[in-house]
């Protein structure tokens, strides 16, 4: 006894069910959502926060500003200006006869204060501080003559090199070959009668003169 089949019939009875692509990209993003919940669902019931970072906001300063690493650049401090630098010792020298100054060092006038008189010993002589406030003369062939005395004054005659530390002092010289003052000589007058000296000047406020 033999049977005959449907085959067409039976075909599309277990023809397997179609598939929508639709409805399958449907189901994909509905099982992405639901793996991201489970996901997401430990860490927010722990307390825990998620965040999402754009790797181009997170981008170090030196990345997106390559001058934001390099250390600032020293100040330059300015040169000192030519004002600044240390002035000369103020001196005043004139190759004029001011009367008054001239009246200063008369030696003639000078002579009748003098209350002390010196004589250069092997062509040198010192007028010490002892002498301070008092008028000296002093004679002789002198080289050099050092004068410490200060607020007095002093009668030379020609000599060599004359060196003045003390203040105030008023100095009456014939000629001279070098008039120095030192750094600690201030508000001195200083004459010469004739020639023209050398002068080293240091100290504050001293004024030579010749007196002819």
């Amino acid at each position: 006894m033999f049977r005959i089949c449907d085959i067409a019939a039976t075909v599309r009875r277990h023809r397997p069910p179609s598939v929508n692509p639709m409805e399958h990209t449907s189901r994909v993003g509905i099982r992405s959502v639901v793996l991201a919940a489970a996901f997401l669902a430990p860490l927010l019931l722990a307390g825990c926060s998620v965040a999402v970072t754009d790797p181009a906001s997170s981008a170090s300063p030196m990345a997106s500003d390559p001058r934001g690493w390099m250390p600032d650049a020293p100040d330059a401090s300015p040169a000192p200006a030519a004002s600044e630098a240390s002035a000369a010792p103020d001196a005043e020298s004139s190759t004029e006869v001011d009367p008054d100054v001239r009246a200063q060092l008369d030696r003639t006038r000078l002579r009748e204060l003098v209350t002390q008189n010196l004589t250069c010993v092997d062509g040198s002589a010192t007028v010490g501080r002892d002498l301070d406030g008092m008028y000296v003369e002093l004679t002789g062939d002198c080289t050099t003559v050092t004068i410490l005395a200060s607020a007095g004054g002093v009668l030379l005659p020609e000599v060599g090199t004359v060196t003045i530390k003390g203040d105030g002092a008023t100095v009456v010289m014939t000629s001279a070959t070098r008039i120095a003052f030192d750094k600690s000589a201030d508000i001195n007058v200083v004459g010469w009668e004739s020639g023209t000296p050398d002068i080293a000047y240091a100290g504050t406020a001293n004024i030579t003169t010749p007196l002819s």
